[in-house]
């Protein structure tokens, strides 16, 4: 199943902020039951947010996130038939919408016009739509269930692995219809011979192409780097309070910042390449980990609003905390790649050097450029990537042959 990463980004209206806001705020209030968007009877969405980019300015962004299985079309179609009339609304609220009474075909006209598609993005689970997912997730519940039945009446001591399984197998077949179907596997090997023809293609041919220009442009580098101011301000307490309280309540985090890209052109033009590079490199990530980092579920960096800025988004496990440890003490140097590339980051050496791995300037510059998620969607809130890796090797493991030790393997999964 290929997964689909993008944005719709529009204008808000100054005068219609308020509305708007007050609409989000209402969504978010009753996530799961409001009147304007049912997100749990969306089957395709994965993760979905709402953000407002230069809040402060005359020109705001309204960016609405999606990460969906399919194809745009199909996954609008399905969007609008259950939330069109809410969207109307929400649009409503931006400069260059028309339409006084809802008519999907021209909201969906309006957003395909207003598709942002992500420079570089991860997937955690690929290949993996958010129904089966789900049902994963319900297979080994119930699967959980019969074990604790299983130990109610039967001492763990006194029965063998293969007859464990045997008593899982029979209670699947009788009472999971389906659930001995193979699912797809995370991507075909034909995916996997082109995503790693292009990036070895790149390293063999491309890298060495780039060398001339790059030693002619890394004077021009190291000089616009010694001048770069830093952002030393640090986030005050109230913004801080304002994230942390939106953080933490289920088991992932949404993750939104907007950073102004340096001028000259040329840091512009560096960006776009870093960006091309790095998704090359997690086009071939598909073990669950992007630069070790097993937590990321869906992550995509975009240039936006004419060039001038940088949007990532990330919908990840874990606390905030973690979740940038991660990245320094694992990804220091593509993330500095990226976003060295941004004003007022910690200073950078080489365009990968230094940077995040100054931790406390780091951390500061990132809650500095955070945006409030006002709406944050997630299809399976209790399930880290690793979790829906071991839901999906419990489910292809119903339908295999197993020797004793695999046997054994695979009961830990549980």
């Amino acid at each position: 199943m290929r997964q689909t990463i993008l944005t719709f980004i529009t204008v808000i209206d100054p005068a219609q902020k308020t509305t708007l806001k007050g609409i989000l705020e209402t969504i978010r209030g009753n996530l799961l039951g409001n009147a304007y968007i049912a997100f749990p009877s969306v089957t395709r969405l994965h993760f979905a947010s709402f953000v407002i980019a230069n809040d402060q300015d005359t020109e705001s962004l309204l960016v609405f996130e999606n990460n969906f299985d399919g194809e745009v079309s199909e996954y609008l179609d399905e969007l609008l038939s259950v939330a069109g009339q809410g969207l109307h609304q929400i649009y409503e609220c931006c400069t260059d919408y028309r339409g006084s009474t809802f008519n999907a075909h021209h909201l969906k006209h309006f957003l395909l016009e207003k598709i942002t598609r992500p420079n570089a993005f991860h997937i955690g689970n690929v290949g993996r739509a958010a129904k089966v997912i789900k049902d994963n997730q319900q297979t080994r519940e119930k699967l959980q269930g019969c074990l604790d039945d299983i130990f109610s009446k039967t001492s763990p001591g006194s029965i063998s692995a293969v007859q464990l399984r045997t008593q899982l197998l029979a209670f699947a077949s009788a009472q999971l219809p389906g659930s001995s179907t193979p699912i797809p596997p995370h991507e075909t090997f034909a995916a996997k011979v082109v995503n790693w023809t292009k990036l070895i293609l790149f390293v063999i041919i491309g890298l060495p192409v780039l060398l001339i220009p790059a030693l002619i442009a890394l004077p021009v580098l190291r000089r616009l780097e010694k001048t770069d101011e830093v952002d030393k301000t640090p986030p005050s307490t109230a913004e801080v309070e304002q994230f942390i309280a939106t953080e933490n309540h289920i088991t992932q985090n949404h993750l939104a910042v907007v950073t102004d890209i340096k001028l000259p052109k040329f840091r512009l033009y560096l960006l776009k390449f870093v960006l091309f590079a790095v998704n090359l490199v997690a086009r071939t990530a598909t073990n669950g980990k992007l630069s070790g980092i097993p937590s990321i579920h869906f992550a995509h960096w975009s240039i936006i609003n004419d060039d001038k800025q940088m949007l990532f988004l990330s919908n990840y496990d874990g606390s905030w905390i973690s979740y940038l440890d991660d990245f320094i003490d694992k990804a220091a140097t593509g993330l500095t790649g990226i976003w060295s590339n941004s004003k007022g980051f910690p200073s950078t050496r080489f365009l990968v050097l230094d940077g995040a791995r100054d931790e406390v300037r780091f951390k500061a510059y990132s809650r500095n450029h955070q945006v409030p998620s006002l709406v944050w969607y997630s299809a399976y809130r209790d399930l880290t990537v690793q979790n829906v890796d071991k839901d999906s090797k419990i489910r292809e493991g119903i339908a295999k042959t197993f020797s004793e030790s695999e046997t054994e393997a695979w009961l830990k999964l549980f």
